[in-house]
């Protein structure tokens, strides 16, 4: 694991190495335990490096058997001793063992193609010194970072956006044809980014920047659903993907170091955890989080799971009150731009406290994505049959409960006048509407500028409700919100996760699976459930689903409330948006003590959040609006 940067330019090379070298010692915390760095007249590129495979012989750049094909990589290939296995048979040769050099020699031996036989999380750049040119590639989730400006010729590409920034190659300007889409939806649909002149390399994509400095942009990985009718029962359904899951954490148990586990107590971690101590001979070191606040905490139930398997179990307590203004800045020094997920501050405490014993941590993330957990899936399904009700009929519902509910102020009604109001929605945008966290009139009341709506183009009309709406959670809230937590708190600590349910080969089986053995009636992960029934406490299945999210409204202490007023009402902000607006958020994200007709007391405080994350972003660095 580690972090890469560096500046393709005519520039002078003195000028560029002093560039690379601010840029690399900006993610020195992504890799501590060496750096690499390579320069000539026309490219500087450099990394991290936190050592995981291959101790000693694994520094970087690492280059092809032939000399001609060098290598920056940030990441982990879970295969590459197969790979490696496949390159030897060609005649080629190795200098080290890392799985770093077996991916520049797959590019020497199979081109650009090389990136469909890696299984694994990784971004990377390999520079053809006879060419002049260059291949960037990320993997197919998007669990590992890069962002890169490019402009007049010159690339500048980085792991992290503070990283890119330390270049001052350009001037941080805002991106404000995706304000609406940061505000309503909480992302920014990718290559685009809140920066001008900023963009990601998406998810599943490589690209080629040629002798000429011309760009190509290529997707290689594609998500394809086509049910199996041989799969007939749940049984079915688990025993098929058993191996597939197994071989999934036995791969990425594969390590030179000592391996933990995050344990919430949901049925994805515990999954893991179970799995993980039936492969290892060794006991697990596991992690949770323990919550003060009723409806968060599944201590209790992941203190079950570790008794059940003899882990070496550690809980980390989170005191509500607890906020410190220092969190705050430091989740957008590492992030790079504003991330409105509160969840990113246990994420850091909790990895912060691993990394004092493991620099390897398995997780269960994606296991929702993958295998239909999230109860939004359900709430389309009753949006969708509302669909069916005449429009004049939604319409004078809408406008009667409405009415009622202004004397009442219950949060349901509010809920029932928003299903009769989207629920008349074409499916891509109603899949959309569920996830936002403004309504359209709030943000109409809000920001008066254009109002962006990332189109949902990987919507596939011959495929069901349910697995269109887990395609949209890959492409946008995988990629755009948790796997940006994970990767930026969990490398600001100097920590691996690895997440086996995103493994490329366990997706793939289970895009065979039926609808019916994934979600029914309200519960999610059906197979998952089936598959590990013997070997993890019921209560694990039994409890609710409560995520991995704290109760912001108990963390508002004095010190969260005087940085709420200062950011929200900043001048700034008040060019930005509606004044009266911007009030409305802060006294109900500070105030507000229940759910009722205005919204949850959830939402309004991460409504609240997420302008805080705007503000505070465009202070820390002097971005121009």
């Amino acid at each position: 694991m580690c972090g890469i940067c560096g500046v393709i330019s005519k520039e002078a090379k003195e000028d560029r190495e002093v560039q690379v070298r601010r840029m690399n010692q900006a993610i020195y915390h992504r890799g501590p335990d060496d750096d690499g760095f390579f320069s000539n007249e026309t490219c500087t590129l450099a990394m991290r490096r936190l050592a995981i495979i291959d101790l000693k012989t694994g520094k970087q750049p690492l280059y092809s058997d032939c000399g001609r094909y060098l290598i920056f990589f940030n990441g982990e290939i879970y295969n590459y001793k197969e790979l490696r296995e496949t390159l030897i048979a060609l005649s080629c040769e190795f200098k080290s063992n890392s799985d770093t050099e077996v991916v520049v020699n797959l590019f020497k031996y199979f081109g650009k193609d090389m990136v469909c036989k890696l299984q694994g999380m990784f971004a990377f750049c390999i520079y053809d010194l006879v060419e002049n040119s260059y291949f960037f590639a990320r993997d197919r989730f998007g669990e590992k970072p890069f962002y890169y400006h490019f402009e007049d010729g010159n690339f500048i590409f980085s792991s992290e956006v503070k990283s890119l920034l330390e270049s001052k190659a350009f001037v941080p300007r805002l991106n404000k044809s995706k304000l609406g889409s940061y505000i309503r939806l909480g992302y920014v649909d990718e290559p685009s980014t809140l920066l001008k002149h900023v963009f990601t390399l998406p998810p599943g994509c490589y690209l080629e920047l040629s002798s000429d400095r011309q760009i190509s942009i290529t997707s290689y990985a594609h998500i394809t659903y086509r049910p199996d009718s041989n799969i007939q029962s749940l049984e079915d359904a688990a025993h098929f993907i058993k191996p597939y899951y197994e071989k999934a954490v036995q791969k990425q148990l594969v390590s030179d170091v000592p391996i933990g586990a995050f344990l919430s107590g949901g049925i994805d971690s515990s999954s893991v955890v179970a799995m993980m101590a039936q492969l290892s001979d060794k006991p697990i070191q596991t992690f949770t989080v323990k919550f003060q606040t009723k409806g968060y905490d599944e201590s209790k139930i992941a203190r079950l799971v570790s008794e059940r398997y003899q882990t070496d179990h550690h809980e980390i307590v989170i005191e509500n009150s607890q906020f410190k203004e220092v969190q705050f800045w430091r989740i957008l020094d590492h992030v790079g731009l504003p991330f409105p997920d509160s969840s990113a501050i246990p994420t850091d405490i909790v990895t912060g406290e691993i990394s004092k014993y493991v620099k390897v941590a398995l997780s269960g993330d994606g296991g929702d994505e993958v295998f239909g957990g999230y109860t939004v899936f359900d709430w389309l399904s009753t949006l969708r049959s509302m669909s069916s009700v005449p429009p004049g009929l939604r319409s004078l519902g809408h406008w009667g409960i409405s009415t009622l509910n202004q004397g009442l102020n219950n949060n349901k009604l509010r809920q029932l006048t928003k299903v009769l109001k989207i629920s008349g929605l074409p499916i891509p945008r109603l899949i959309q509407e569920t996830h936002a966290l403004f309504d359209s009139s709030e943000l109409e009341e809000l920001f008066q500028g254009e109002l962006d709506y990332p189109e949902f183009e990987e919507y596939q009309s011959e495929d069901s409700l349910l697995r269109n709406a887990m395609r949209y959670r890959i492409k946008y809230d995988l990629p755009l919100d948790m796997l940006i937590k994970v990767d930026r708190m969990s490398m600001a600590n100097s920590l691996e996760v690895r997440s086996p349910f995103l493994d490329p080969v366990l997706f793939e089986a289970s895009c065979v699976l039926p609808d019916q053995f994934l979600r029914n009636k309200g519960l999610g992960k059906l197979v998952i459930r089936k598959m590990m029934e013997n070997s993890l406490p019921e209560e694990v299945f039994n409890h609710p689903k409560s995520g991995f999210s704290i109760p912001l409204h108990d963390f508002r202490n004095e010190e969260f409330k005087s940085l709420a007023k200062q950011l929200l009402l900043a001048p700034y902000m008040v060019e930005l948006f509606e004044r009266r607006s911007l009030e409305k958020v802060l006294r109900s994200g500070i105030t507000g003590t229940k759910d009722n007709g205005s919204g949850s007391i959830y939402r309004k405080t991460h409504q609240l959040w997420s302008l805080m994350m705007l503000s505070g972003w465009i202070k820390r660095f002097d971005v121009t609006v």
